[in-house]
């Protein structure tokens, strides 16, 4: 396979008034200008560095929203036209009910984008959709090599089994498998990272048409009360499960990385990793490196890739270990936003 099939995505859901959700790792309403903005630099940041790293590929925005929002005077639906990003506006139909979990309700559009991607793929292409937040860092190439292979690519967070994961353990997951399938399973499953999802079109054909039975017994689920996938991973863990793929495939190439004071897991071994995925950056390193990514004369633009342009996104996000420059500007901006949140609840209060 050439590399013109390859396609890379992410995607971005931006919540109206109403239906707003908690997302902890930004704070906010997450119907506002502001905390929606936060993942727009993240969608131009993504792209950017998978151009450079893939400029071969074809890139892929899903995103429910008809008119892409500038960032004060940044053009981003320019910028990304320029970037050869394809748009694609796609309705949610697949939003949980109100009550359904705490946080993240947006997180179930994934299979929105793999129902559309059922219809629209060719199944020898391979697509890898990631969430916003993770950057590319070195090329597909190797990645394309074991999707062929392996037809789809899983990432095993390897947690420990009684670990709660958004709501549920794995042996909770053992529990409602058992229900599905019909059977006693030897062991707990494996859950799977969703921030990564990699795979040829046929696979994903195979995918979206497990999920709608798997849809509506959740649904049943929360309904009466009782236990169910509160989030996509926990979803595409069961099909991972039930189609029996391969575990690990994509544990070489990707790992999600935590960087904050209070949880911190970099280390020396993600310098040869080709995705990072850094949750806890999106207002700090992500930020700052946006900044870096529109202005073209910028290093981002002008280094050459390889362990130069990797070394220089490191330095932004704290791999593998944080510099006292990023251990100032963090709490730089914990400051700044603590000051906007106060003047806030005192525009609010009336005061």
């Amino acid at each position: 396979m050439n590399r013109s099939s390859l396609n890379i995505g992410t995607w971005i859901y931006c919540e109206s008034p109403g239906e707003e959700s908690k997302y902890p790792q930004v704070g906010g309403s997450s119907s506002s200008i502001q905390f929606q903005a936060v993942y727009w630099r993240c969608v131009v940041v993504y792209f950017a560095c998978s151009v450079r790293n893939n400029p071969t590929a074809n890139h892929l925005l899903f995103t429910n929203v008809h008119q892409i929002p500038d960032l004060g005077t940044f053009k981003t639906g320019q910028f990304l036209a320029q970037l050869g990003v394809k748009v694609i506006s796609l309705p949610f139909t697949y939003q949980t009910p109100v009550g359904y979990f705490g946080a993240w309700r947006n997180q179930f559009y994934i299979f929105d984008v793999l129902k559309y991607l059922t219809q629209n793929c060719n199944s020898n292409d391979c697509y890898i959709i990631l969430d916003s937040d993770c950057l590319w860092v070195n090329s597909a190439d190797r990645i394309v090599a074991d999707i062929q292979k392996y037809g789809l690519l899983t990432y095993d967070m390897s947690y420990p089994v009684g670990k709660l994961i958004n709501g549920l353990t794995q042996l909770d997951m053992k529990k409602i498998y058992e229900e599905l399938d019909g059977k006693t399973l030897d062991e707990a499953p494996t859950y799977f990272g969703g921030e990564w999802f990699g795979a040829t079109g046929q696979e994903i054909k195979k995918v979206s048409a497990e999920f709608e039975p798997i849809w509506e017994f959740c649904l049943s689920r929360f309904a009466n009360n009782q236990p169910k996938f509160n989030e996509e991973a926990h979803a595409l863990s069961y099909i991972y499960h039930k189609l029996g793929y391969a575990t690990r495939t994509a544990n070489p190439y990707i790992r999600r990385i935590w960087t904050s004071p209070q949880l911190y897991g970099a280390r020396p071994e993600d310098m040869n990793l080709h995705v990072w995925h850094t949750p806890t950056e999106k207002r700090y390193g992500l930020k700052r490196l946006f900044k870096q990514v529109i202005n073209l004369n910028s290093p981002f633009w002008n280094l050459p890739l390889g362990q130069p342009f990797i070394q220089y996104l490191a330095r932004y996000l704290g791999i593998p270990k944080p510099t006292l420059l990023k251990v100032i500007l963090d709490r730089f901006d914990d400051k700044i936003s603590g000051l906007r949140k106060r003047l806030s609840f005192t525009r609010r209060s009336g005061q």
